[in-house]
């Protein structure tokens, strides 16, 4: 079967490069069809199990819905339970459903508000749900009585790493998933999961990293069926992700942030804490990506045509994209905020975050800003000190500009915030064309303080949609909060979608850059890589001192990543100490590599670490950034503008962050790159004539 596929899908990229050739694409259809005519591609796997009625809910329970955490579940679907009465569902509020409550009697009371709620009277709502679970009882006597199975008791049990086929496959005992498994199929396939025990799928730290139950090749959840009749019945551990329909003799339960796509249909009760919810087959805005859409003929499919960026001007051109980020430092009393800078490339007016396309190659575009004196500048990330950076066709790139501001000195400086992102698409590629596909954004406060006015700013998807995390409701990122965010679009060709975080603590602004490449078109699962660098310690008294930064680097995608590399502009090298556990020299998805490195500072600096990987023949990028404020001194230092902003500072030395625009123009930097310039031509002189 897996042959079969990998033909087809080669057939397909062949007749895809043909269209515009008559013959070609003939030939390409007598590839396919042969001598004996056309080939009828049959779904895989055991008869569909017919939930009736019950497949219009997404949660149905005999014994009650409850929810065990601050009511940050996002459900999307009609929920309901009988014949227990609807007060049973009190704890699922109408702010975490997009759908229907359906009840027995007018008993649901939630937060106040009912306005979701449909109980008796009228009657016929509590005839629907009756109804749907006797229709729930009747598909899980279907799926438990299934004969003939393709396995039994594959791997004792214990699925973590295995690959299934569709087929009907049964276990007498237990059934854990410990680490992700994988179900390859197209979809029209169909897979039935006998459990006579519990099923437990294990626990991680944030959803990109959780366990996960995985589909592939074009498997759709709505196909996907676990029947599990255990005596505690299936738990989804904390932050994984489950595909499938759950039918349970007893109760489902879903952990901390779990996320399900399918439906949890049991004949006790169904617990939820902070999860989301949501059937693979309703084409909601944040629903995950429905396979079943239909494929653009004219999507691309050519891995090594350039990546294209349509221009606003018409027409396609070889381009690349710049995308300027401002980060602000009011540690000496300033007040000014991101808006307060407008910002250009060559001239033309950008937003910061937000990405733009350029015609490349050009030798150089310049990155400049609307200059306030009261504060100084500095470029890091690809722009080099003066603001320039280079552009080739497909380069995404990224130039940060911190402005610290020139006020009264402090003794104590403020404490910097601290933001990492993780984001991960859902599904990663789209092997049949295009599609819908969802991104979830997982934002943590890695810092020692907690972040206010957090923003999200996407360069091809939204609205990005706030999900869970504020546990105690007071809008602050804080420093045990995990934030989960979504946002659903179509893609009709291969893409690379990148957000811009930012938050602010103590007038100190963070930063978080992160990217996902999503393949369309064909079978190639892209990678994807993730950076954070944390700096100790993240203030220093007048003077400056030392600081070790700390970088780690994760696989949050499914591919082991080979070449990977781990840069800093304000740090090297960045000396790799742990993390390849097997020593094969790849990042594997369960490896976290450790990185260090030391900067004797003596100003404030933000810096830019970037990691970058590769696998099946895509490099991958990931963006950290991390300021440390060193202290002005109260006494015996005077602090002026210079030139466009720049701090007079008495102390002798230079910071080892780079030599900043306004010094240069000094005259004692023209004497010194003048002796650089002599002695530099003297020894060319020399080499030219050996």
């Amino acid at each position: 079967m897996k042959v079969f596929y990998t033909f087809i899908y080669l057939t397909q990229a062949y007749m895809k490069k043909c269209r515009k050739n008559v013959i070609g694409a003939a030939l390409a259809a007598f590839l396919v069809l042969g001598f004996t005519g056309s080939i009828t591609a049959n779904a895989a796997g055991p008869a569909t199990v017919d939930l009736g009625s019950a497949g219009n809910f997404i949660i149905l329970s005999k014994t009650g819905i409850t929810n065990t955490g601050s009511n940050g579940s996002a459900i999307t679907g009609d929920i309901g339970s009988s014949p227990i009465t609807s007060a049973a569902m009190d704890n699922v509020f109408c702010s975490e459903i997009t759908g229907t409550i359906y009840g027995v009697d007018a008993a649901y009371t939630g937060s106040g508000d009912q306005t979701c709620f449909a109980g008796n009277p009228p009657l016929a709502n509590k005839t629907l749900v009756d109804n749907a679970i006797l229709d729930l009882g009747t598909a899980y006597t279907d799926a438990e009585g299934r004969a003939l199975p393709d396995s039994t008791n594959l791997y004792g049990g214990n699925l973590g790493g295995r690959t299934f086929a569709p087929g009907l496959h049964k276990w007498t005992t237990d059934v854990t998933i410990p680490t992700d498994v994988t179900l390859l199929g197209a979809a029209d396939d169909v897979w039935i999961f006998q459990v006579a025990g519990d099923l437990n799928i294990a626990s991680g730290a944030s959803v990109p990293a959780g366990i996960k139950v995985l589909l592939s090749g074009g498997a759709v959840a709505s196909n996907v069926f676990w029947q599990v009749s255990g005596p505690t019945g299936a738990t989804l551990g904390t932050y994984s992700t489950f595909n499938g329909n759950i039918l349970s003799s007893t109760q489902i339960i879903m952990e901390t942030g779990a996320v399900l796509n399918g439906r949890a249909l049991s004949q006790t009760q169904v617990t939820l804490d902070a999860n989301a919810v949501s059937p693979s087959a309703i084409a909601d805005p944040d629903a995950p990506a429905d396979p079943d859409a239909p494929a653009d003929p004219d999507a691309p499919v050519d891995p090594d045509a350039p990546v294209v960026t349509p221009s606003t001007s018409g027409g396609a051109r070889r381009t690349g994209t710049i995308n300027v980020v401002k980060t602000i430092i009011n540690d000496n009393g300033g007040t000014k905020t991101i808006a307060d800078f407008q910002l250009f490339v060559d001239g033309k007016p950008v937003r910061s975050g937000v990405t733009n396309s350029f015609h490349a190659p050009v030798n150089a575009y310049a990155v400049t800003e609307t200059e306030d004196p009261n504060y100084t500048r500095t470029f890091s990330g690809d722009c080099d000190i003066n603001g320039f950076v280079s552009l080739g066709p497909s380069d995404r790139l990224f130039c940060i500009i911190t402005n610290d501001d020139i006020g009264t000195p402090v003794a104590i400086p403020p404490v910097p915030p601290l933001i990492d992102v993780v984001k991960v698409p859902y599904p990663l590629a789209l092997p049949d064309g295009p599609g819908r596909v969802r991104y979830t954004y997982t934002l943590r406060n890695i810092g020692t303080v907690p972040v206010t006015n957090v923003t999200m700013v996407g360069d091809t998807c939204s609205p990005i949609i706030f999900i869970s995390g504020d546990t105690n409701g007071d809008d602050k990122l804080d420093v045990n909060e995990t934030w989960t965010h979504r946002c659903s679009t179509r893609l009709m060709e291969t893409h690379t979608n990148t957000v811009v975080t930012t938050g602010w603590a103590n007038g100190l602004s963070a930063i978080d850059i992160t990217s996902a490449h999503v393949v369309v078109g064909l079978p190639i699962v892209p990678p994807l890589i993730h950076v954070i660098t944390v700096p100790s310690p993240q203030t220093l008294p007048a003077g400056g001192g030392m600081v070790t930064y700390t970088g780690k680097v994760t696989n949050p995608g499914t591919v082991a990543l080979s070449n990977v590399h781990l840069t800093d502009d304000k740090c090297e090298p960045m000396e790799y100490v742990s993390g390849d556990t097997n020593n094969d020299v790849k990042l594997d998805v369960t490896e976290t590599w450790i990185y260090t490195c030391q900067s004797n500072l003596n100003t404030t600096t933000t810096k830019t670490a970037k990691a970058s990987a590769e696998a099946n023949g895509i490099r991958t990028q990931d963006i950290a950034i991390a300021t440390v404020v060193v202290a002005t001194a109260v006494h015996g230092q005077a602090n002026s503008a210079v030139g466009s902003g720049t701090v007079s500072d008495p102390a002798p030395g230079f910071p080892n962050t780079g030599f900043s625009p306004e010094w240069k123009n000094s005259s004692w930097s023209i004497v010194i790159l003048a002796g650089i310039f002599m002695f530099a031509l003297a020894t060319l002189s020399g080499v030219l004539k050996k």
